[in-house]
This record gives structure tokens, sequence and C-alpha cells, in this order.
């Protein structure tokens, strides 16, 4: 029964191997600014809680990047490689998850998409990009104990370990990445659908393991008290603090900016459709030619099913259409928001290969093939196409003796990384609400 999971395993390894050797030395913006929190823990100067300026994101990928750096010297591939276990136990997560469900079919074909992804989910999951490996990490445990948990009986409360570790697993998930949350709650429904209202036997462990799991995120916002609800509140509604130390009043500051949230969100469903190609990594027509064939294999499979659709089809549907609310309130509207559905389609895809005939499995078999190859091609080349210009820009600088510049935040950082600071750079012109 182990051999889905672990050949699965071994072939992500891999693959994440060649893309990351392949990357080399290139590092942007985003996941420098990781590096440089990872060298800070690694000297003992600075061990943060939540990430610089966005006190909303957890700093796990740092602190292993450090634990890494004490061996080897500090760099984008040694950073990489430390993220590296969390992208594999999310692959392993989503592959035992189909496996339990349907069986070792389809936690093979979930766990082959999972090993051979879009570009996009490959470098989620591989890149040291603040709170996205473990939003794949977390959010695929958490699927994961959740349906563990609907493989009991109703009447069966199962034990408290079960309900610390989803408690757990979903809280590190949330303070790690707010993504995380919208996939807890729709296990949690689904689990309400499956076993009736959850008991006091059932509530207590899993708040223990919630508290547990979100401790650091509460205790830095004990410290420093709303650092996280200003923070997140600044992207959400595109304000800085400068934005309000300017305003005459709170009232006409949200008279100003309630307008354009409502606006965004009438406007916001579109980016969905939009995103889509982004996230399976193919243009638009091969995604609507995607979507139409998916949808016509599941109703088929619906029709040769019971009146019921079942616990998974039920833990799947809450999933996504959670994460959709969410994504919709908060107007997450880019690509890698969506990366909750790197959980959630290879289960999909999954559920459609057990329920399927042999003819569609053919279909699938092919078009999952095609798919595949599509997505290692494309990762490769993207990887083998990236500016690697900042290590020469790095060896100009220091060869003039010039240890401080002024730039954007997509420089700044990576110069301050690759230099070890021994080139500081200003990241004044940085992205919008960071002061």
């Amino acid at each position: 029964m182990m051999v889905p999971v672990g050949a699965v395993l071994i072939a992500a390894v891999l693959v994440r191997i060649v893309y990351l050797v392949r990357l080399g030395g290139y590092i942007e913006g985003d996941e420098a600014v990781v590096g440089i929190m990872a060298l800070k823990i690694a000297a003992g100067e600075e061990f943060p809680l939540l990430m610089w300026e966005a006190h909303y994101g957890g700093t796990l990928t740092s602190y292993l990047g450090a634990a890494l750096f004490r061996l080897l010297d500090p760099s984008p591939l040694a950073l990489r490689v430390a993220t590296l276990p969390l992208g594999l136990i999310g692959i392993g997560a989503v592959t035992a998850t189909a496996r339990l469900l349907w069986g070792s079919g389809p936690a093979l074909v979930a766990g082959a998409w999972l090993v051979a992804g879009p570009p996009l989910l490959v470098m989620l999951s591989g890149h040291a990009i603040g709170g996205y490996p473990e939003t794949f990490c977390f959010s695929a445990l958490t699927v994961w104990l959740g349906a563990r948990l609907t493989r009991s009986p109703a009447t069966d409360t199962g034990g408290a370990r079960d309900w610390i570790l989803l408690g757990a697993a979903g809280g590190f998930g949330i303070y790690s990445h707010a993504l995380v949350l919208p996939v807890l709650a729709g296990v949690l429904w689904a689990l309400r659908r499956h076993r009736g209202n959850l008991t006091r036997r059932e509530l207590w462990p899993l708040a223990a393991g919630l508290l547990a799991g979100l401790a650091p995120f509460l205790v830095h916002n004990v410290i420093h008290p709303g650092a996280s609800a200003l923070r997140l509140a600044g992207r959400v509604f595109d304000v800085s603090r400068g934005d309000v130390g300017a305003a005459s009043s709170w009232w006409g500051l949200a008279t100003d900016l309630g307008p354009r949230y409502l606006l965004r969100l009438v406007k916001f469903p579109e980016s969905v459709p939009a995103n889509v190609p982004v996230l399976l990594g193919v243009d638009a027509l091969g995604a609507a030619l995607i979507t139409v064939i998916a949808a016509g294999i599941a109703l088929v499979a619906y029709l040769r099913s019971a009146p019921s659709p079942g616990v998974p089809a039920a833990l799947l549907g809450w999933c996504s259409v959670s994460t959709l609310v969410f994504l919709w309130i908060l107007r997450l509207d880019l690509p890698r928001h969506l990366s909750p559905f790197y959980v959630l389609v290879p289960l999909g895809l999954a559920g459609l290969w057990a329920r399927s005939t042999r003819r569609w499995r053919i279909l699938m078999c092919v078009g999952v093939a095609l798919w595949l190859g599509a997505n290692v091609s494309r990762t490769l080349r993207d990887a083998a196409a990236v500016d690697r210009g900042m290590d020469a820009l790095v060896d100009t600088l220091q060869a003039r003796h010039l240890t401080s510049v002024y730039t954007d935040y997509w420089i700044a950082y990576p110069l301050m990384f690759l230099s070890g600071e021994r080139i500081l750079a200003s990241a004044a012109a940085g992205p919008a609400n960071v002061d």
C-alpha cells in the first residue's frame, strides 16, 4: 500500500532537483527577503515570528533555511533545498489522501500530476517564497487528516489525537499563510455534514490543536498589538500607514475606500477564469478543453453513482467553495492566490479516475500524459530562461567598492542576500503598503 506514495516521492525529488539545479543562483525579491531573514536567524541576530513588513505570514521557510545555512554556505540553492521537504510532504499527503479515498490507482494519478505539475505549482512549492510552500504543505495535511476522520463511522467520536493533529495542521498553516484558512473551514464543514454537529469530545481537542498551531501568530500580536490586522487590512483595502496619517478623518477614509473595495468585489469573478490557464499551465483554449472533458467525465460518473455524491465529493466541494469565497472577500486575484487548488485539482483527477469507465480512463491517460509532458518542458524552459544578471551586478558593485545603493524592491533584496549583506540596498521603492 505504500508503493504509490513512495514512488511518487522519489519521482518528485528527481524532478525538483533537476529544476533547482537549472535555476542556479537566480533569486527574486520575495524569496530574497526570506533568505535575508534566514541569514539573520543563522547568525543569532533576530528570531522573527512573522514576515518583515507582512505580519500575516509565518517564517518557517526562513528557519529551515537558517538551519541549512549553519552547515552550508548561504545560497539560493541551499535556501530552496531547505524548503524542498515542505513540497514533498504536501505531495505525499495528497497522494495518501487519494489512496485513502479511492485506492492505489487514483493515488498514482494524483501523485503523477503533482510530480510534473504546472510551472506555477513547481515554483510555489519549490521556491522559498514566504508562505506558499507552507500553504501547499499544510493544506494537503489538513485535507488528509480530514479525510481520515471521514473514513470513521459518524457515530464514532474518533481519537482525540486525530482532532488535535487536524487543528494543529490547520492552525500552523493559517499562521504560515491565511490561504489555509478556507481549506480548514471546508474540511470542518464537510466533517460536520458527514458526522453531524461536532461534540465536545471532538471540539476541545480540535481547539487545543488550533491554538497550538496559531501560537506564534498570537504571541507576535500580543507583543505588537494589532500588527497583523493593520498589515492585512492594508493589503485588502490598498491603504498604507501614510494614507491613514494623511486622511482628514476616519469617515472620509472609509467613504473613499468603501466604494473602491465594493467595485473590486464586483470585478473579482472575472479574475478567476483569467487565472485558470496560468494555474493549470496551459493556454486559454487548453483550459477550456480540460474543463469540458472533466465536466463530461464528472457527469457520467455522477449518473453512474448513488444519489448522494459521497464524502469525497463533499470534502472537495466545500473546500473549493470556501476558498473561492475567501479569495473574493479579500480580493486576492493573482494566479498564485489559487494555490490551494493544487491540493484539490489532483484529488479531483483521482476521483474522476476512480469513477470512470475503461474508455474514459484511456482518454484521461492520453490527455494527462500530454499535459504532464508539456508541464515538464515548460518548467525546465522557464528555469533556464531566468535572468541571472544579479550575480554580475554584485561583482561589479563590489569591484567598485560600492557598499550602498538605492534601487527598487526586486533588485534591493537579491543584492543584499547574494552579497551576504556586504551591499546594503534601499528598498523604499518597494511594493505598495510597505512603509
